[in-house]
């Protein structure tokens, strides 16, 4: 399997006792601790109540191939996920994360709670999508081009990950998944502009001049193409290979100096 957890996940259904712990929790400890401590804290208190599988920090691995990326999963209660904050406001960021998770873990909902609100705020996530929609990504190369052996593994390799892990995951572990697979490490490249060293950007680097780089813009893509292209105009760069992730519709594009 592709994607496993240490223990057996279901999906939320009724956490009326574990809110109300996260409240005693948060008017023992307060509004200022760590998250970790609002974990401990929590999971004692749950533990201390009788409740059986509570288990905090449980590993979950995404493999494929010679890559594996682990992610931790806060709070695992009664076989349900909950994902810890201490955050001024839960922002779109922390529900992609939790969006994630679910997807990876094949359930519908898990629960987000953020400590630092004046009241334990309590935001149950639902996930977009089936695991058979996810499944059923169409990748487009209308407009790429194989420049190199190294291209055409790049897409090979795009390929075989898609109809493993499916769409709709965060960029980043798609990201990583290719880089590692491919031998393209994250490479520091410098930014210049009217012959002006400005700094770097970290692309990964397939080989030579070529690079690829991985979105998931949902909206406007083909307004970041000339974004795209003005970054590439900055780089020690021939050619950049864009991979974005729109959903089901996934296109690779190939970018030209």
């Amino acid at each position: 399997m592709p994607i496993t957890c240490a223990i057996p996940i279901a999906n939320l259904t009724r956490d009326e006792f574990i809110m109300k712990c996260a409240y005693a929790t948060q008017n023992n400890l307060g509004r200022l601790c760590d998250e970790h401590v609002y974990e401990n804290e929590l999971a004692s208190r749950l533990r201390a109540a009788g409740m059986k599988s509570v288990m905090t920090q449980v590993p979950l691995r995404v493999t494929h191939g010679s890559f594996t990326k682990e992610y931790r999963l806060d709070l695992v209660a009664s076989d349900a996920v909950y994902e810890l904050k201490t955050v001024e406001h839960l922002i779109p960021a922390h529900d992609a994360q939790v969006f994630n998770y679910a997807m990876c873990l094949g359930i519908r909902c898990i629960k987000l709670l953020n400590f630092s609100d004046h009241k334990v705020n309590g935001k149950l996530r639902m996930a977009p999508v089936t695991t058979v929609q996810r499944h059923a990504c169409k990748i487009t190369t209308n407009g790429w081009q194989p420049l190199s052996a190294k291209c055409r593994l790049l897409r090979d390799h795009l390929t075989c990950l898609v109809d493993d892990l499916g769409g709709f995951l965060e960029a980043s572990l798609y990201r990583e998944a290719l880089s590692c697979l491919l031998t393209a490490p994250e490479t520091r490249l410098t930014v210049t502009s009217n012959d002006i060293e400005l700094g770097t950007h970290t692309l990964p680097m397939l080989a030579g001049h070529t690079a690829f780089h991985v979105s998931s813009y949902t909206t406007y893509i083909e307004q970041q193409r000339p974004h795209l292209q003005l970054l590439l105009a900055t780089l020690p760069l021939k050619c950049l290979h864009w991979i974005n992730f729109n959903h089901q519709d996934i296109t690779l594009t190939t970018l030209l100096q």
